[in-house]
Order: structure tokens, then sequence, then C-alpha cells
């Protein structure tokens, strides 16, 4: 991307541009936790409570209706949400909880997604089949993208130059420039794929498909599928492990997290973790994988070492989706 600005100068300017009237203060969250403890710069959206919700500091930020997904910026000073009922996003300072700014985007938005140098994010627009891109420093919508029917979710390449765009209308990815910020193609999925990520060296991605209820492995090089893995019922949240090793792919219509292994390309296990997973993001270090549950209200911790759950949280009313700094 061309013409980068300083993040820490870019949020100093963002939170001038606060307005009293969307200042609310955070609540306590009254929770019980088992296990090993939450990272720093863990957030939830809880759909439930209209909330995003710190699971570190221990509190809630109030937000808006129909909550579904969630990033944490790359240096952990600022999380955006998205509002999917209200077609806007919501930013936060991530250090007290405080709104930044309320920004409205396409209609029926979900997927959010920080860039790793912190100087833009983009919003999939599932309505408007498009891709909104928003200026951090600004905190406002510089350009709509269009990218195919029905965009769902994306994922960053390392360096933030590309955007991977899952478009459920026409089970395909996107290929996006961002640093022309224009489609530039589209890659094979399966049938209506949902949400995706990408490996550690970048060379494949790992969509989940609602319709064809799997898993396809991307050469992004080739632009092939290599592989097709059944899964859980849908819909879907992925996680590659930092180590490259395993690919965690939750169920929310199930109870059980996918386990795949990203050498064999084949599933190796399913972990119960209770009614409704969905989000799911592997904390720092690579040791413990967290999974938003809808059912009970829980994040669930399970051990990569043991392959078994090693804790849970309670959070508030269905959590959606999980970011971690450093895997937003």
């Amino acid at each position: 991307m061309a013409a980068h600005r300083s993040p820490v100068r870019r949020f100093a300017a963002a939170l001038l541009t606060v307005s009293a009237a969307v200042l609310a203060a955070c609540a306590p969250m009254h929770r019980a936790q088992q296990g090993p403890a939450v990272p720093a710069d863990t957030y939830v959206t809880l759909q439930g409570d209209n909330a995003v919700a710190d699971l570190a500091g221990g509190t809630t930020w109030q937000a808006g209706k129909g909550m579904t997904y969630v990033s944490v910026g790359p240096e952990g000073r600022l999380v955006m949400a998205t509002a999917s009922a209200e077609n806007r996003v919501y930013a936060y300072n991530a250090r007290t909880g405080q709104p930044v700014a309320t920004i409205p985007v396409g209609e029926s938005p979900k997927g959010v997604k920080i860039g790793p140098e912190g100087e833009y994010a983009v919003v999939a627009n599932e309505e408007s089949g498009t891709l909104s891109v928003i200026d951090l420093e600004r905190m406002a919508v510089v350009k709509d993208i269009p990218v195919g029917k029905t965009p769902h979710n994306s994922i960053f390449s390392s360096s933030g130059s590309r955007l991977y765009v899952t478009l459920q209308g026409q089970s395909q990815v996107a290929v996006v420039d961002m640093d022309r910020m224009v489609k530039t193609g589209e890659l094979p999925a399966g049938d209506s794929p949902h949400n995706l990520d990408i490996g550690p060296d970048g060379k494949r991605l790992y969509v989940a498909n609602i319709g064809s209820q799997d898993l396809t492995v991307v050469d992004i090089a080739k632009r092939k599928v290599l592989a097709r893995i059944p899964l859980s019922p849908p819909h879907y949240g992925v996680d590659v492990t930092p180590d490259g090793r395993y690919v965690f792919v939750t169920g929310i219509a199930g109870s059980v997290v996918n386990v795949i292994d990203a050498h064999s390309l084949e599933r190796i296990k399913q972990i119960e973790v209770g009614q409704g997973p969905h989000g799911v993001r592997t904390g720092p270090g690579g040791r413990y994988v967290y999974v938003a549950v809808t059912g009970p209200g829980k994040v669930a911790v399970i051990d990569i070492e043991t392959m078994q759950v090693a804790g849970a949280i309670d959070t508030g009313k269905r959590p959606f989706w999980v970011a971690i700094r450093g895997n937003p």
C-alpha cells in the first residue's frame, strides 16, 4: 500500500474524532473461568447482549444490533465490530473501551478485518456485494469495491497487499489488490464459501463451505483445489495454527470442533465443546485455541497438545466471533 503513515499518529488522530454522543461506559462482565488464563487483547462479539466483550479486561462494551464479527488492530489499540442489523461498524479504543466512531458501511455487513499495517480495515457487505475500505485515520469509508455475490468474510496476506474474500453467492473467493483497491480475479472454492484462513507461509487458503459442508484447501499460486475435507453441520469458523500444522473448523449447527491435519489433509478429530461453536482463534504461542460457543454462552479453551477442552470462560449471551491480537 502506497504512502503509509504511522499507526500511532493515525490512531491519535482517530481519537480526536470521538463524539460525546457515542461515548458509553464499560460494564463489568460477571464471568466464571476455568483453565488457562485469557491472553491479553482477546475480544468476542455478544449477539444476545448487543455488545463486545473484552475477555482479558473483564468488561463488555455497548454496541449495536446484530453484532457479528470483530477484529483487533496489530498494535492492540483499536477494536472494530460489525452491527449487521444496523449497517454500521463500531470502533473502540481497546485500552479504555470507549467508542472512537460508528461508521456507516454497505448493506448487511459481516466480516471486518483490520489490515496488518493498521492503515485500513475492510468490511464485507453481503447485500451490497461490495467491500468497504475504511481509512483508520479518518475513520470513514474511502472506497467501496465491487467483489461479487454475497461476500461474507476476508483474510489479508501477511504483507497486506492482497485480500481474499469469500463469495457465498458464487462459490468462489475474490482476490483484491489492496494497493490499487481493485478486484483482480477469483479462486475456486466449494458451495457457498463462508469463512476462511490462510496458511502461515501464504501458499494455501482453507475455505469452509456451508453448501457442500466441507473444507476446500486451495493452492493460491496454482489456483486449484488440493482437497475437500468433510465437516460437521455449518456454518463455520476457521483458524490455522501459527505453525501451520492444524486447521480448526467449528460448526454452529452442531457441538464439535473439527481438527484437520494440514499435512495429510484429513480430519483427525472432533472435539466436543457444547452447542453452537462458531468463532475460533489460536492464542499467542500456539498452545490454546479459543472457541465461541453460542448455546451455553462461553468461550471453550482447547489445549492443542492434548486435543481436549482445558477450560471455559463465561461471556454473556450468544458469543459469536473471537479476535485475538496477532490473529484478528
